[in-house]
């Protein structure tokens, strides 16, 4: 069944000379027949566009547009797919697909509840020249509607939608406050349909200095990626916009549940949110682990009183 499936690759390039001939390879070894791999360049300004070029392959598609930043990119080669894809995946330029990618994500999908489903697996972390790290770790806690609004658990590359999911995400178009095309996924999906976690790694998952988004090795390394993150971003305000892009697109489909948890925490008015104190102090269990939880809740107390992000929008 998967040799004959639609399925629909979408990768967004910038500036990925580097490693893109490897990562394009291991998505058409095992791309049916019938599959296609959409690539939006993000205005690069390498040899990546001749390089895709140079494959020639028909299940192909290469898309030229202006730089959107990695987000708009690929939520704008979404809203771009095929109506008629049955399975529509997202990849990085820089990775490299283990074999079974494709039918393990099809697999885990059509033994999914029926409506809107989002897969997304573990990932191998290798270096830059593909020795293996280790692999990410199991997540502690299941996907939830509380932890989607506060924390993403979806690392984009691994990440595979089916039909009903790829036409909820549509609707919603590209929205302006969302900063991280995963999270947001992550966020109106497990609110609305259902979200699988494959605690299995699927992909040999690059870790390099030109990594916009990455894990770091062990602890430290992702701790470490964590904390530079924080310093270079309002994260805080980050969650909030999306937070206010959700409630304007989707809050009239909630259950009546969770339109309550989100406006007991958070005020949105004007296509702007806010974080009320009992997000700080309620019961409410926001993010995996206790370390994050007790982060989290510092950071939004920070930002309420003006000292965070410490210089002014990040630097």
């Amino acid at each position: 069944r998967v040799s004959l499936m639609r399925v629909v690759v979408l990768m967004s390039t910038y500036n990925g000379e580097r490693f893109i001939e490897e990562q394009v390879t291991s998505i058409l070894n095992q791309l049916p027949p019938e599959g296609l791999l959409m690539v939006r360049d993000d205005g690069s300004r390498d040899r990546t566009v001749a390089l895709i070029r140079g494959f020639g392959d028909e299940r192909i598609a290469l898309i030229c547009g202006a730089n959107l930043g990695f987000a708009r990119s690929f939520l704008t080669l979404l809203q771009q797919a095929p109506p008629d894809a049955e399975m529509v995946m997202f990849s990085d330029q820089d990775d490299v697909w283990l074999s079974h990618k494709i039918e393990r994500a099809w697999t885990h999908l059509r033994a999914a509840p029926s409506g809107p489903v989002l897969y997304c697996s573990a990932q191998m972390l290798v270096d830059e020249t593909l020795i293996p790290l280790q692999p990410t770790p199991a997540w502690p806690r299941p996907p939830s509607y509380t932890g989607a609004l506060a924390e993403n658990i979806v690392t984009g590359c691994t990440a595979a939608l089916n039909a009903d999911a790829v036409q909820l995400l549509r609707a919603g178009g590209v929205p302006e406050q969302v900063h991280f095309h995963d999270w947001w996924m992550y966020l109106v999906v497990v609110s609305l349909g259902t979200v699988v976690v494959d605690d299995e790694p699927t992909l040999l998952y690059r870790q390099h200095g030109g990594n916009l988004i990455g894990r770091g090795a062990g602890w430290w390394g992702l701790h470490l990626q964590i904390l530079r993150f924080l310093l270079r971003n309002d994260w805080v305000g980050i969650m909030l916009g999306q937070i206010a892009e959700f409630q304007t697109r989707y809050g009239d489909r909630l259950r009546p549940d969770q339109r309550l948890v989100l406006s007991q925490h958070f005020e949105v008015r004007n296509g702007k949110a806010k974080s009320r104190w009992r997000t700080v102090f309620g019961e409410t269990r926001w993010r995996q682990t206790i370390g994050n939880e007790v982060l989290f809740r510092v950071l939004i107390a920070c930002k309420k009183v003006g000292l965070w992000p410490p210089f002014g929008r990040g630097f």
